[in-house]
């Protein structure tokens, strides 16, 4: 499906190429079915595209951690390209989902954890 939006076969390759390269007909299919127009489309499938080079020097063929994309977000200095990013990364999580991996919720902010654990550890520890 990306010979749609692409025709050369250096850019194919590169597109199908990275963490995400197997999903990437898939992911033309995606915008292709919700009508997104040519140029859309492949400004999309770009983004896509750069994301999965950066994670493959991360996490190669492994599943993607947030941090990962998280690390990707924080490579732009302007809002504007990492809002572009974050919106592309949303489509690829929506159709490739089993190549992401969600962040377990934060179940404990506070900071005073690891003394707390300490102290009560410590109490359990002259009690016994």
């Amino acid at each position: 499906m990306l010979e749609f939006y692409f025709s050369y076969c250096g850019v194919l390759k590169r597109l199908r190429s990275g963490a995400l390269g197997g999903e990437m007909d898939r992911l033309a299919e995606h915008f292709f079915t919700l009508g997104y127009k040519r140029a859309s489309a492949k400004i999309y499938l770009s983004r896509i595209a750069r994301f999965s080079q950066f994670a493959a020097t991360r996490c190669g063929r492994m599943p993607i951690h947030q941090d990962v994309v998280d690390s990707y977000l924080c490579t732009f200095t302007t809002d504007s390209p990492r809002i572009g990013a974050a919106s592309a990364l949303g489509h690829a999580r929506r159709v490739a989902p089993e190549r992401f991996i969600a962040s377990p919720p934060k179940v404990d902010d506070d900071p005073d954890t690891p003394l707390l654990t300490f102290f009560r550890l410590f109490a359990q520890g002259a009690r016994t």
